[in-house]
């Protein structure tokens, strides 16, 4: 018993004060510790971790994309320069783009950050479009361009997510739909260059928006119809309104803002809007659509400024009583000029074309009262540009304003000739061109065209014009002529009736695409030709015309995609038709001017040099006329080597193919063939009696109303 006690006693004496041993919940409690160590140092490493996570991410999204876009435009761009500006708006928009992405990294928001770069991808692959157009048409564009146009949708947007961050809950769908919309008109515009190139081979430039703000909205559906397949168009808006739909999609995470912020932020996010509108509006001016249409703009505005300046100076006379006298003094004459549309000498059986589509002009060739030019180019390849030069002081080898510019109409006014003005063309709508304001100036005038300003289809064949010349006093023979012709405008099968339908002859034959323009093409030529016959006949036989003048403005390339787009330049664009015709009388009258005629019938011509030429010819010297521009005065300067087309920019002389080292061969051949065609006939006038009028069976077209100044009450 006692020893029992005493062992149970040392027991737990042993037990109570065991060296090193602790009470049991003091072990619990370190244990405890262990397992669960103090939070707050672990919380603060964290923080500093999550930290320095984000900021590395917000480097990367930002640097990278930098430095790749830095690189694109380095390898777009022409040499000179980085366009430092430039390359800082691209900067300030990828820090943008790295902070978002970092954000949602932070924020553990990684689907949110993965639709964001699959948007930034798909944006940045439309913006190097025209960058990789460019390089496939030779277009130089400098760094600056290159980064406007890889910036322009990243800042579209870019600044539509700001707004979306800046706005309460409900109105971030509609800045989305903001955004979609930006985006689909931006795709549209992308796909118009994409369009263009594989219709043209070129890149959207001024020459497109020019010859558009020309056309109405029938011609536009006519070169639709003959370039653009439905199936495409229809594929088209299709793939943009997908595109639309897929960024309004993606972009549902990223304009969403995970966190409430403080009034300071949101002031913070709202000045940094403000600023993004501001790089967006500049990324947008350095892209090419931009610059193109405000060159497009500026030139429209100086066609604007110049018909107002024709209709301010209608009441405009010349004071000086002296030059008014030299001016009255020029000598009588009846004098036509004929304003050919479209046709290119190439496709004229007169100057060689294999087809027999001139066969009134063939036979003119040989008569010794016509002299036909062999090489004649327009000024451009567009009617506007070309005629505005044409029957204006303005050329290419003057600096001369166009608003400062006399036309030939004001000349032969102040000279106290009677005018008239007779059009098959467009006279006013949204399409209106200069070509009308100086027509406008006219003593008659006979518009035939009556459906300009809405939706024109031209299907008036240009033998109505015939008849108003019938409306000219013969008797009067101090008295300008204007024709302006439809000539052979597309669609070709709209410019000639039935029975000038000519090729294919074999009507069974299956053609393509390419045979059919270039038959269509020559049906319109040998209709005009014979127009061309009908105005002449009227002309000598019942106005009894000392000259008359016949011109294309330009014109044209005849393929399966046929046109005259500056773009796409080759010079059957500016080869044209160019002949004279003078009267017996005026060739005794006149023998300096029908002399020299003669002589260059073979030299080159530009026809915006026609202002001073014609006034030449009608004897119109005393004022606003240079003869170093006159193709039959002495004093003319120009040859091969000084001769210019498409405003400057191309010199004639690199038409090797007309004018190259075979040219004094070529020309001989031609006078030659001339000469022999003149023997075979047996009689070098042309013969009246042989041409016959051809009964057409289009329904007539109801008289218009004489339009012209001499009307006014």
């Amino acid at each position: 018993m006692t020893r029992k006690k005493i062992k149970a006693g040392k027991a737990s004496a042993g037990k109570k004060d065991l060296p090193g041993k602790k009470p049991a919940d003091e072990i619990k409690k370190e244990i405890n510790e262990i397992k669960e160590p103090d939070k707050e140092p672990v919380k603060k490493m964290e923080k500093r971790e999550s930290l320095g996570h984000w900021k590395r991410w917000w480097a990367i999204a930002t640097l990278v994309p930098f430095t790749i876009a830095l690189f694109l435009s380095w390898y777009f761009g022409a040499p000179g320069g980085y366009a430092f500006a430039s390359q800082i708006k691209v900067f300030l928009l990828f820090l943008q783009v790295g902070f978002v992405t970092a954000y949602f990294i932070r924020h553990d928001l990684k689907k949110a950050a993965l639709h964001l770069w699959l948007t930034i991808a798909f944006l940045w692959a439309l913006g190097l479009i025209v960058p990789f157009l460019s390089t496939q048409t030779n277009v130089l564009l400098d760094m600056s361009d290159i980064s406007g146009e890889l910036s322009t949708p990243l800042y579209l947007f870019i600044s539509c997510l700001t707004a979306a961050w800046i706005l309460p809950g409900k109105w971030r769908t509609i800045a989305r739909i903001i955004c979609a919309l930006l985006i689909v008109v931006y795709v549209l515009i992308q796909f118009t260059y994409i369009g263009y190139y594989f219709i043209t081979h070129s890149l959207i430039s001024i020459n497109m928006l020019l010859a558009l703000a020309q056309t109405n909205l029938a011609e536009t559906m006519e070169y639709i119809q003959v370039n653009i397949p439905y199936a495409g168009i229809a594929v088209g808006v299709t793939a943009v309104l997908l595109l639309g739909w897929l960024i309004y999609h993606n972009s549902r995470f990223s304009f969403d803002r995970v966190e409430s912020v403080s009034r300071k932020t949101w002031f913070a996010m709202l000045g940094l809007f403000i600023v993004n509108l501001g790089l967006c509006g500049l990324s947008i001016g350095g892209t090419r659509i931009a610059q193109v249409y405000a060159e497009t703009y500026e030139t429209l505005q100086s066609f604007h400024d110049f018909q107002k300046i024709v209709e301010a100076r209608r009441n405009m006379r010349i004071k000086d009583p002296e030059i008014i006298e030299k001016l009255k003094a020029a000598p009588d004459g009846v004098y036509v000029l004929v304003i050919g549309e479209s046709l290119t000498r190439d496709h004229m059986n007169v100057y060689g074309y294999e087809r027999d589509t001139t066969p009134f002009q063939s036979q003119a060739a040989i008569d010794p009262h016509y002299v036909f030019f062999n090489h004649a180019y327009s000024c451009y390849t567009q009617t506007v540009q070309v005629l505005t030069e044409a029957l204006t002081e303005k050329n290419q080898y003057n600096d001369m304003a166009l608003a400062n510019a006399y036309s030939i109409i004001d000349m032969a006014r102040e000279a106290g000739f009677h005018t008239t003005w007779i059009s098959n063309q467009s006279r006013f709508g949204i399409w209106d061109t200069p070509i009308g304001a100086i027509g406008s100036a006219c003593d008659d005038q006979y518009w035939i065209n009556q459906y300009v300003g809405t939706d024109v289809i031209t299907k008036d064949y240009d033998t109505v014009l015939v008849p108003y010349l019938k409306k000219v006093d013969p008797n009067n023979r101090r008295q300008l002529i204007v024709i302006h012709l439809m000539g052979s405008h597309v669609s070709y099968w709209d410019r000639y009736p039935s029975e000038f339908y000519h090729w294919s002859e074999d009507q069974g034959k299956v053609r393509s695409t390419s045979e059919i323009m270039n038959d269509e093409y020559d049906n319109s030529v040998l209709f005009n030709d014979y127009v061309m016959g009908s105005i002449m006949n009227s002309a000598t036989n019942y106005l009894h015309a000392d000259s008359v003048m016949y011109f294309s403005d330009h014109g044209e390339q005849v393929t399966e995609r046929p046109g005259h787009n500056a773009d796409q330049f080759d010079f059957t664009m500016v080869h044209i038709p160019f002949w004279v015709y003078t009267s017996p009388q005026y060739e005794r009258e006149r023998p300096e001017e029908f002399r020299m005629m003669l002589e260059r019938r073979n030299m080159p011509f530009t026809n915006d040099m026609l202002y001073d030429t014609f006034l030449g010819i009608m004897g119109i010297k005393a004022a606003h006329y240079d003869p170093t521009d006159d193709f039959f005065s002495p004093k003319y300067d120009k040859d091969v080597t000084t001769l210019m087309t498409m405003y400057g920019n191309i010199m004639i002389r690199n038409d090797v193919e007309q004018l190259g080292s075979d040219k004094a061969a070529n020309d001989a051949a031609w006078n030659q063939g001339l000469q022999d065609r003149a023997r075979a006939s047996g009689s070098d006038e042309f013969d009246w009696s042989r041409f016959k009028p051809v009964k057409i069976s289009a329904k007539p077209m109801p008289e218009v109303e004489n339009e012209g100044l001499s009307q006014a009450s």
